[in-house]
């Protein structure tokens, strides 16, 4: 009983403690409560700034705290590793100098387009006292406005009770799909499309279980994670994250004010190498899997090539009719934006329909090699030209091989060489500096030790 209470008195002490650092934070909230508003009901949805995350006690600490469920020092890996930390700076360097002369914009560091996604955007009414656009992608700008939830997070209170209260669900892949790909591909508001690529913003390569761990990942999936968050694997987050790849890009095929610029189609959509690539090395006609021929601009499909992987296992009949849907789009493209369009909402429906089944789904052992296998085959097959696919690939052989180690089907030796070849060839994501032949060859030496 003395337990208990000595428990309820510290989450008390917590509460009061984290009020104390929402008024602190944020003069709004103050004032919202010295109008009578209960503890219970705080201000939601403003946003507190990277300080309200940074202290010793919370996330800011050099070891991780004794009996914390945590890591503890999160917000020093956000700071000292994170590349998010740096999205805002870079609207500063000279190619985005650049950049912005080329489209007009004064500078990119003011320009709401740019700060869209190098930034945690959020309109002013919704910054507290200690938050600066200048800290880049911060917390919140994953997590959510800390307003509504950091008084009963810093309590102790479960998991679930924190999203309840606002916090955002990353722990779950579709969620975190839907974050992540807001920038990493767009959504209704953000978009990197052909004018900005042109001007010279890099084009956005993304596989969503690879970028986590890349990021680098502030947390790791232990016994207290699971136990607080349920178990994830790294297959399921990566499969959800092709399919929601895959309905963002149809989506962008259906929307009237991207998927077209007068007569000319959103090129963004395309695979890149169909345009731009050296003419003379080129041995024309390559053969392709779409039977489009030589001359045609081929849509990007990498995401679906590899959603058709996981389905295959998943979902046999879904990835037959995926594989059917994609090849009719292909061939609309040359002639007829209208079949382009009823393929897309095909495709899209597939896809949503996929995810829930991909969330929940088990990989054995035997889908893995089986799914390094398909992957490998894609890498080899007829449209390894394109870097698009190479990349996607490369990210997904990734993902089988952590997801391997994991189950402890290959000792980490093993993990680790694997890891090592594909790394060497990180540059698919460069259509300038891709080569299938090489490329190739390593999908060919790792096969063996894949299986299947």
């Amino acid at each position: 009983m003395l337990g208990a209470i000595t428990i309820r008195v510290s989450r008390a002490l917590a509460a009061a403690a984290g009020a104390v650092l929402l008024a602190a934070a944020s003069p709004a909230l103050a004032q919202g409560q010295s109008q009578g508003q209960s503890q219970s009901q705080p201000v939601t949805g403003i946003h507190l700034g990277v300080a309200t995350c940074a202290g010793d006690n919370c996330h800011g600490a050099k070891q991780r705290p004794k009996g914390s469920a945590v890591l503890g020092n999160e917000y020093i890996i956000w700071g000292s590793r994170d590349r998010h930390r740096n999205a805002y700076r870079v609207l500063t360097e000279q190619r985005s100098i650049r950049m912005a002369r080329a489209l007009g914009y004064k500078d990119a560091e003011h320009e709401p387009r740019c700060l869209a996604c190098h930034a945690d955007y959020v309109p002013e009414s919704q910054r507290g006292a200690q938050f600066q656009l200048s800290d880049g992608v911060g917390c919140e700008a994953c997590h959510g406005g800390a307003s509504g939830w950091l008084g009963i997070h810093i309590s102790g209170a479960s998991h679930d009770a924190n999203i309840a209260a606002g916090l955002y669900p990353t722990d779950r892949p579709l969620a975190r799909a839907e974050k992540c790909l807001g920038c990493h591909y767009g959504d209704k508001t953000r978009f990197v499309d052909h004018l900005l690529i042109g001007a010279g913003h890099p084009r956005l390569p993304f596989e969503l279980d690879t970028f986590t761990a890349a990021q680098p990942a502030h947390f790791v999936v232990d016994p207290a994670y699971i136990a607080r968050k349920g178990r994830v694997t790294d297959l399921q987050v990566w499969a959800v994250g092709e399919a929601v790849a895959l309905i963002k890009r149809m989506d962008t095929v259906l929307d009237p004010k991207r998927a077209r610029s007068g007569l000319l189609p959103e090129f963004v959509l395309f695979e890149c190498q169909s345009c731009h690539h050296n003419y003379d090395s080129l041995h024309a006609p390559r053969p392709t899997a779409t039977g489009l021929g030589p001359g045609t601009i081929k849509f990007n499909d990498a995401n679906a090539v590899m959603l058709r992987l996981a389905a295959s296992r998943v979902a046999p009949d879904a990835a037959k009719a995926l594989s059917a849907h994609m090849m009719a789009l292909h061939k609309a493209t040359t002639d007829d934006w209208a079949g382009v369009e009823r393929e897309a909402t095909a495709v899209r429906k597939i896809a949503a329909a996929l995810v829930p089944l991909l969330t929940k789904y088990e990989f054995t052992a035997d889908d893995m090699r089986a799914l390094s296998g398909g992957a490998i085959a894609v890498g080899t097959g007829p449209d390894n030209w394109q870097s698009s696919h190479a990349e996607q690939v490369t990210m997904t052989l990734e993902a089988i091989v952590t997801s391997l180690r994991s189950a402890g089907i290959v000792g980490n030796a093993q993990a680790d060489s694997m890891i090592a070849v594909l790394t060497q060839y990180k540059d698919v994501a460069n259509e300038a500096s891709y080569r299938p032949e090489p490329f190739v060859k390593a999908l060919r030496a790792l096969q063996p030790g894949l299986g299947k």
